[in-house]
């Protein structure tokens, strides 16, 4: 049980810096071409940005983290 928390512990930061740089993606297609339509709402677009922007750094400082460990 230790081993998959420690598994996971290890592949969820990577996953979440993923998921938020692709939706960082998304919300600059959107403001590009409108006609893609990724994302509708404005107060949805900003909050999502912001999400995605403290996501990534969330990720990368535990990133760095662990990888000071070993």
């Amino acid at each position: 049980m230790k081993r998959i928390f420690s598994l996971l512990g290890r592949i969820l930061p990577h996953v979440v810096l993923i998921l938020a740089v692709m939706l960082l993606t998304f919300f600059c297609i959107d403001l590009v071409n409108r006609s893609m339509a990724f994302l509708n709402n404005s107060v949805t677009k900003w909050l999502l940005a912001i999400f995605a922007v403290l996501a990534i750094i969330l990720a990368v400082c535990y990133i760095l983290k662990e990888e000071k460990k070993y």
